[in-house]
């Protein structure tokens, strides 16, 4: 779907927003203590591993990346450059969250349930926004945008594509 006037993009952001709120908080993630943090800025580099619970967060020049596995059996991984903003989330059992930002782009991928995939690609001073629930597929990518498995959310504002599934529900 190519989303025409900014009016249309704010409202699909919001209603995307929304429905990622209600992911997280109807599948939310494990135990408080169980998470497993990184975050870096300016080339810094941190990854931590805690059990099955993974996290890497890298950052170049100006930029910055957060990685939260908060699941302690899955894995979160955010990568920034030139200026660009990463924040990875990972929620779900067995489920991982990607999210890069490069050229003043952010992205921001989170998944909410067991077996969640979610890939965010900013780039060129956009957004990306990815989204999965359990046993989804949310992606936001150079490539386009794409929603799988029975909930996800994904939305690109450089190409002004987004996506919704849940349920029968398929938006595009």
């Amino acid at each position: 779907m190519r989303i025409g006037s900014w009016g249309v993009r704010l409202l699909f952001v919001a209603v995307t927003g929304a429905a990622a709120l209600g992911l997280i908080v109807l599948f939310g993630g494990g135990d408080a203590a169980a998470s497993t943090s990184c975050s870096a800025q300016n080339n810094q580099r941190v990854e931590h591993v805690r059990a099955g619970s993974h996290c890497v967060a890298n950052a170049g020049p100006g930029s910055r990346a957060t990685a939260e596995d908060t699941s302690n059996s899955g894995a979160a991984l955010a990568v920034s450059t030139t200026g660009g903003n990463a924040v990875a989330q990972n929620n779900g059992p067995y489920s991982a969250a990607l999210a890069s930002g490069v050229h003043r782009g952010n992205g921001y991928s989170y998944t909410a349930g067991a077996h969640g995939t979610s890939v965010a690609q900013g780039r060129n001073g956009g957004t990306a926004v990815a989204v999965a629930g359990p046993a989804g597929g949310a992606f936001a990518t150079t490539d386009g945008v794409a929603c799988l498995g029975s909930m996800a959310v994904a939305f690109d504002s450089t190409s002004g594509q987004g996506c919704l599934k849940w349920g029968a529900v398929d938006l595009r």
